[in-house]
């Protein structure tokens, strides 16, 4: 531990002997203890004027003699001498403990680290629910015709249903366009017999899936 002779010295002066012997100054003693450097200089100058309150100041001169290795009593005797000569100061209201810079510094980067990281969970969920919209199973209702096999008597057909208007439908390979809302119609025309007609609905980076219907076109007979 470092000893001075501090017999009838100022703290001023064994504030400076002591960052002689350390070959220091105020800005990197102020580095090494987060004591803001116009407080170290108030110290070094012996300006009262320019200190915080008592208490924040019997801190930093602990703080000071615990790195340079001093007997903090005896910076806190000086202090205590001195301070009889020094006008009053109390702590009060306005008195607030000097901002700690590291600490800021801390805190912003914990908000840029905590802003950076909202952002990328954002985009992960906008892109989530934008590749639903390609992958995955498609869906289809037909509405008309309900049934899988059925018989008409009209040659012309409408086909309707519900689907996914960004999935691709095709009703026997021929493409159809559904509304915003999903809902499509087609105008068939049927052939004598059997026709069978192949819904056929994909989704971009999905699959494909497939109803087909049988639909039987009778033409009336006319009888005369």
């Amino acid at each position: 531990m470092m000893t001075i002779n501090n017999e009838f010295k100022s703290l001023k002066e064994i504030f400076n002997e002591a960052l002689d012997l350390r070959s220091l100054d105020v800005k990197k003693l102020s580095e090494m203890t987060d004591i803001p450097v116009h407080y170290l200089s108030a110290f070094s100058s012996g300006d009262s004027r320019k200190l915080p309150a008592s208490p924040y100041v019997r801190g930093y001169l602990t703080k000071i003699a615990d790195i340079l290795k001093m007997d903090s009593n005896s910076l806190l005797e000086a202090y205590k001498q001195e301070i009889l000569l020094w006008p009053a100061k109390s702590s009060g209201p306005e008195d607030k403990l000097p901002i700690n810079r590291f600490a800021l510094k801390s805190k912003r980067k914990i908000t840029v680290i905590g802003a950076a990281a909202a952002g990328i969970l954002a985009i992960l969920i906008f892109l989530a629910f934008q590749f639903s919209g390609f992958l995955g199973n498609p869906k289809i209702e037909i509405t008309n015709p309900v049934e899988n096999y059925i018989v008409v008597n009209n040659p012309v057909i409408k086909l309707a249903g519900i689907t996914n208007p960004q999935d691709k439908l095709t009703i026997n390979n021929e493409e159809v366009l559904a509304k915003s809302d999903g809902r499509f119609e087609k105008d068939f025309s049927l052939q004598p017999g059997s026709n069978s007609v192949d819904f056929k609905t994909k989704r971009f980076l999905g699959k494909e899936i497939t109803i087909t219907k049988i639909i039987v076109y009778q033409p009336e007979t006319i009888v005369e």
